[in-house]
């Protein structure tokens, strides 16, 4: 009787080994599965290694994904975004990304959105005339790090990238051919001034506008030239700015300052002879005052941060300090001049002007050979020309250590406001630029005086000199009678808390941010421009309480340090400004 019993002990060391076998068989493919997902997950390249140590510039993004969900978390994107017709979710699916991000797992797109790291490098620039144009053709390449397999990435891309040269060229020419064991695929114009080029390494593609730049870049990867990530001030600057924390982080070299110093000095000055010889002087001068430039971008508390670090040139920045860097702190609650509708409004306090007018002028002077030195000087008295100041020695002589620019219109001059403490001298400015036939007018308890050949404005206010176009000066005359000023708006009010005056401040900005993160978020929009316009009213009261754009500017030990907080930061209006507006 006992027989059945013992059967089925006798069978319990065969079930509990058969346990034991599967348990560790789960686990040994577990372990596998583990292990795999471990082994093909994707391992951040520097990308800078692929680009030459001489660019111009540099700018790299690591996670795409964690980029786009940061705009749509910030307070921008969610109060707008849906009145204007943009998606709330820039990318599809989340949990899609994640997973092939970490497995490698779906579509050739999924993953490649998933897992792709970005930069893009400027390596010079080509210059060409065209009767009496003068054509800038910068020198650009993209460069793709894909995580993913050639033959999965590979057809993509370049599907992609025949589709762009077809909506930009028409018919373009299509070429393959090996340079030096590298396979380039070119699609050119009909009239052969512009080609896309693109070469592949592993897993990684390389795009760009000029075969030299493309080749270049290749050679740096191969370590058949120096590369970026190897230049002492380019890991230098990164580490200032926390580029680690940051979604993005940017780069200008010492050439690249100066590049861009000439192109702003001929979009200001038009593109004559002339013009190119000054603008290149003007940057040389200028361009030698710096070493080089770096800028992180990071999502905080709904905005963008823009952390930028500006190298100066060996010793500038300690002889700047005595005339630079103020000895009190910044007072905001009183902005009298300031009115409410303001399009930014520039508060600069110094500890000495006129010391600070004379380093500057020495240091642009020492930083100069013979010919920069002597039209140095020149150069540098304009710069205060479009603010009604025609002889700069005597206004920095007779004006305080506070001096306020606002702007009420973007598309016309700034007023430039300055403590008066020489009123004499101010006024004999004043009677130079108004002329002899000058008028004058009463705007509450100040003196308006108006020029006879054009729409400019001085006036005398308390301890204040302003000088401006004549309608934005009686505007900051009204706002002080009228006791309504910038500083009781909502968006300023929000912005202001972001500023800590404790720190030695010497430049805080604030900017109406409504237009640019309209035009930002109106890229990504789905609808008809009629259908954005019927919700005007609306986007209206949004915008309203978004806070000011602002950013603070002090000295630190090698350079300047400049951070802002903005609806979409410094990326965001780059991008608005070099997209082609779609006229829908």
């Amino acid at each position: 009787m006992a027989l059945p019993a013992l059967a089925t002990q006798s069978r319990m060391p065969a079930l509990i080994k058969h346990r034991r076998a599967k348990i560790v068989l789960i686990a040994l493919v577990a372990a596998l599965v583990l292990g795999w997902f471990y082994w093909n997950r994707p391992i951040r390249t520097e990308l800078s290694a692929y680009v030459p140590s001489n660019c111009l510039a540099y700018l790299q993004a690591d996670d795409l994904a964690e980029l786009a969900g940061g705009v749509e978390r910030t307070a921008a994107w969610q109060s707008l975004a849906g009145l204007i017709g943009a998606r709330s979710n820039l990318l599809p699916n989340r949990w899609l990304i994640r997973i092939a991000r970490w497995t490698g797992i779906g579509s050739a797109e999924t993953v490649i959105l998933a897992r792709a790291q970005i930069a893009v490098a400027f390596t010079g620039a080509e210059v060409s005339e065209a009767g009496p144009t003068l054509n800038i053709k910068p020198l650009a390449v993209l460069i793709v790090e894909t995580h993913t397999a050639p033959r999965r990435m590979r057809p993509v891309l370049e599907k992609q990238i025949e589709e762009f040269a077809r909506r930009t060229y028409g018919q373009p020419q299509l070429i393959r051919k090996q340079i030096d064991g590298v396979d380039l695929i070119e699609w050119s114009a009909a009239e052969a001034s512009r080609q896309i080029v693109v070469a592949f390494i592993d897993t990684a593609a390389i795009v760009g506008n000029d075969e030299g730049s493309v080749l270049s870049c290749v050679a740096a990867r191969r370590g058949k030239r120096s590369a970026l990530i190897a230049e002492k001030q380019f890991i230098d600057l990164r580490t200032a700015v926390g580029a680690s924390d940051g979604v993005l982080f940017g780069f200008v070299s010492k050439p690249g300052i100066k590049a861009l110093l000439q192109a702003f000095a001929l979009y200001r000055a038009g593109s004559s002879t002339d013009a190119v010889t000054i603008s290149r002087i003007f940057a040389d001068n200028v361009g030698n005052l710096a070493d080089g430039v770096g800028c992180s971008s990071s999502f905080v508390d709904s905005m963008v941060e823009d952390r930028c670090s500006v190298i100066l040139a060996e010793g500038l920045a300690d002889r700047l300090r005595t005339s630079f860097a103020p000895q009190d702190r910044f007072a905001l609650k009183d902005l009298p001049f300031v009115p409410p509708d303001t399009q930014s409004v520039s508060l600069y306090h110094f500890r000495d002007v006129e010391g600070l007018w004379k380093d500057v002028n020495a240091a642009v002077s020492s930083h100069a050979d013979l010919v920069g030195a002597i039209a140095s000087r020149p150069m540098l008295r304009t710069l205060l020309k479009p603010y009604g100041i025609d002889d700069p020695d005597t206004f920095v002589h007779a004006v305080g250590p506070h001096i306020n620019i606002i702007r009420l219109d973007t598309t016309s001059p700034a007023v430039l406001i300055a403590e008066a403490l020489d009123r004499q001298s101010l006024k004999k400015l004043a009677q130079k630029r108004l002329g002899p036939k000058s008028t004058t007018e009463t705007v509450g308890d100040a003196e308006l005086m108006l020029s006879s050949s054009d729409n400019w404005a001085i006036s005398f206010a308390d301890n204040h000199f302003l000088s401006g176009p004549a309608d934005a000066v009686r505007r900051c005359l009204q706002a002080k009678a009228q006791a309504t000023s910038l500083a009781s708006t909502e968006g300023f009010r929000r912005a202001e808390l972001l500023v800590d005056v404790s720190l030695p401040l010497t430049v805080i900005t604030f900017a109406n941010d409504q237009p640019a993160a309209i035009s930002f978020i109106e890229l990504f929009s789905q609808q008809a421009r009629p259908t954005f316009s019927t919700n005007g009213t609306a986007v209206d009261q949004a915008t309203r309480s978004l806070p000011y754009a602002v950013s603070v500017t002090m000295l630190k030990e090698k350079g300047l340090e400049w951070t802002s907080r903005s609806s979409f930061g410094l990326a965001g209006s780059m991008i608005v400004a070099l997209t082609p507006e779609n006229p829908r």
